[in-house]
């Protein structure tokens, strides 16, 4: 699929999910209830009513500090939902947490809804995995062949699919962020080992954006042979074991085997830099970032300590 064809495949997705989901959605309890909810919990009130007494009272505080702070922890869960992927594609609040969404009476909605903290619940920590592997079957048996997911069944703490993704946000993170989250427990005075494993996911990561560097420059090497009217089959079956390659990743990172996922990744990088050699086109590399200013730099540097010398 070219990408022309992708953006207008995107585009109608799109529309008939904003067309489509709101009549789906229209007699789903449990968003007509939960949209009306108060995002505000006991210790969330007390904040703001902190905060309006000091606004008030005209306390020489940082009042814009507190309005973070609260837009922060009292975003409501069904306010999160609306920006995810989830919603977009009709998955509501039933999918995760079960109940009843055709009843707007509270019991009967709530039958078999548990609070996170109970073991019984879709959502305890420990249930998760199985309850995100009723949709994403693929990414649950990679995650049931991970450490993580094996102290989970050990009954100790580990992290879950939340603990990456955020419950109703259903985010994915940035490459930045991993150093930060793998780093709660994967330190020195935690003990948990191994110890470099957040600068290694991240290195990981970034490799993975260099596979998808790789195979931008194959294409346009494939494009540049075709238009020279030569042979690309060959380098054609080495791009698409690239692209192959790439697509799986997001699933194979979920098994946190960071030693073969690098292996897989490599393996992916040489097949992109095969089908651009089997075009036997010349290819234009991008410049590393900086590398002229680097260079003069140096250049002067030299320069000033020669001078200097000479004094």
């Amino acid at each position: 699929m070219n990408y022309k064809s992708y953006i207008i495949l995107l585009g109608s997705v799109l529309l008939l999910a904003f067309i489509i989901a709101p009549g789906a959605l229209a007699d789903n309890s449990c968003l007509d209830c939960h949209e009306k909810l108060s995002a505000f919990s006991e210790k969330e009130k007390e904040l703001n009513e902190v905060r309006v007494k000091h606004l008030a009272r005209d306390v020489a505080c940082s009042l814009e500090c507190h309005a973070t702070t609260i837009d922060r922890i009292a975003k409501s869960n069904y306010e999160q939902w609306t920006h995810s992927k989830h919603a977009l594609f009709n998955v509501t609040c039933n999918n995760c947490h079960g109940g009843n969404p055709d009843s707007s009476v509270k019991e009967v909605a709530h039958k078999g809804v548990f609070r996170s903290s109970e073991f019984n619940s879709t959502v305890f920590y420990r249930n998760v995995p199985e309850t995100c592997g009723n949709c994403h079957k693929r990414e649950l048996t990679e995650f049931m062949e991970s450490k993580h997911y094996q102290r989970l069944k050990a009954l100790k703490q580990a992290p879950t699919c939340d603990t990456c993704h955020s419950p109703h946000e259903f985010k994915v993170l940035n490459v930045s962020e991993f150093q930060g989250l793998c780093s709660q427990c994967h330190n020195e005075d935690m003990r948990v080992a191994p110890s470099d494993a957040p600068d290694k996911a991240v290195t990981a990561l970034k490799n993975a954006e260099k596979l998808k560097s790789e195979i931008k420059l194959a294409q346009d090497a494939i494009k540049q042979a075709k238009q020279q009217e030569k042979d690309v089959s060959t380098a054609q079956k080495s791009l698409d074991t690239a692209i192959s390659i790439r697509d799986n990743l997001p699933v194979l990172w979920h098994g946190f085997n960071l030693p073969h996922f690098e292996e897989v990744i490599d393996s992916g990088i040489k097949a992109a830099q095969q089908a651009q050699l089997d075009t036997g086109t010349s290819i234009t590399r991008p410049k590393t970032p900086g590398f002229e200013i680097i260079t003069a730099l140096t250049g002067l540097t030299a320069m000033y300590i020669l001078t200097r010398r000479r004094r």
